[in-house]
């Protein structure tokens, strides 16, 4: 393991450890490997990423994000480390965050990115989620500037007719260079559209640089097309122009790439699974309107214990109270749209609530699809 490996690894134990007691979970992990063919010839690339949600206090959530990358090209090899911080405000539906990332890159000695600044928002409309973010870039590049001059000198030299020693006037080219470091910042907006059903899913992205000193105006667009072939594995297609990432380190450069994501489910709560005998069946599931809530309510005899978890509790279970005749309710104040919930008996696995659309989720699983109806003004 490298120094830049072993660093990611301590900043992510680190973060675990000291947001623990305000309920910090990892929300993401996902690991992959893959080449792409570019104008610079085929690059095999490896990364790792993740994220470990801090604290969330209503709709506000706080997280902290890492990755480390590994290209291999022809001439070198780039390790990329990359961290950060986020705080969002917002619903499954929609939202707005803020935040910054810290870039460390080994491999490229003249090129120095400083933390990033960034923003964002998202907006979902059913299985479509679009984003748009902006990016306010820094770094300090060391350039090698080349120069030549003009040097004039006397060479003397012997007479052998006159029989006495003389001089004459040469000139001569004589190259030179000098380092010079500059501070270049520059402006990058960015907006995606994603889409998922079942086992494909889908992400374009399109954005552009603003023009700035020693920094060219620039847009780019890229595709990825990612194929579920078995929990937590998938093969992802992807195509483009690469141009905002790497400017300080790399051309702008079109590409296609193929590789594979391993993205393994984790579960919205620590509580640890266990069932003693047979689960509980879950025979049914509908809504009731209930005045100005909704009641919920879980046909499952036998069950002991009932929980629900959905985008509307920030995926934290709420216990369902027992009716005494297999029937569990839960009443809540859900909003107008989709929602995407699931539901787990006896501390059990989480699983869809039957009769509902599922639907995958972020974590390679699957969720059910819940949509409350906007009432009628006129009633």
């Amino acid at each position: 393991m490298t120094t830049c490996e072993r660093r990611l690894a301590a900043v992510l134990f680190l973060f675990a450890l000291a947001t623990r007691p305000m309920g910090a979970q990892i929300a993401r992990l996902a690991a992959g490997g893959g080449a792409g063919g570019t104008v610079f010839g085929w690059q095999p690339r490896v990364a790792v990423s993740g994220d470990i949600g801090a604290l969330s206090l209503g709709t506000v959530d706080a997280s902290f994000h890492a990755a480390l990358a590994r290209t291999t090209a022809a001439s070198n090899s780039l390790l990329e480390l990359a961290g950060g911080g986020r705080v969002s405000l917002g619903r499954e539906l929609g939202g707005w965050w803020l935040g910054g990332t810290a870039v460390r890159r080994d491999g490229f000695r003249d090129a120095v990115e400083r933390p990033r600044i960034e923003t964002g928002g998202w907006r979902r409309f059913g299985s479509v989620v679009i984003t748009i973010s902006a990016a306010r870039r820094s770094s300090r590049f060391t350039r090698l500037n080349h120069m030549t001059r003009q040097v004039e000198g006397w060479q003397e030299y012997f007479d052998t007719i006159g029989g006495y020693w003389d001089s004459v006037r040469v000139e001569r080219t004589v190259g030179d260079s000098t380092r010079v470091t500059t501070a270049d910042r520059w402006a990058e907006s960015e907006a995606g559209l994603t889409w998922e059903r079942d086992r494909l899913s889908a992400a374009f992205t399109v954005g552009g640089r603003l023009p700035s000193r020693n920094v060219p105006k620039t847009a780019w667009a890229s595709a990825v097309i990612a194929l579920k072939l078995a929990d937590p594995l998938s093969v992802v297609l992807g195509a483009g122009s690469a141009a905002g990432s790497h400017f300080a380190l790399d051309a702008e450069h079109r590409f296609l790439s193929l590789g594979f994501r391993i993205m393994p489910r984790f579960r919205h709560d620590s509580t640890v699974e266990h069932s003693v005998g047979p689960a509980p069946r879950l025979m049914s599931f509908r809504v009731d309107r209930d005045g100005d809530n909704y009641r919920l309510i879980v046909t499952a005899p036998r069950a002991r214990r009932v929980e629900l978890s959905g985008d509307f509790s920030a995926w934290r279970p709420l216990p369902l109270t027992s009716s005494g005749d297999g029937r569990w309710t839960v009443v809540l104040p859900l909003t107008p749209g989709e929602h995407r919930l699931n539901v787990r008996v006896n501390d059990g696995s989480w699983v869809a609530p039957p009769g509902l659309t599922t639907m995958s989720d972020d974590f390679a699983g699957e969720v059910g699809v819940l949509v409350i109806e906007r009432e009628n003004a006129s009633r």
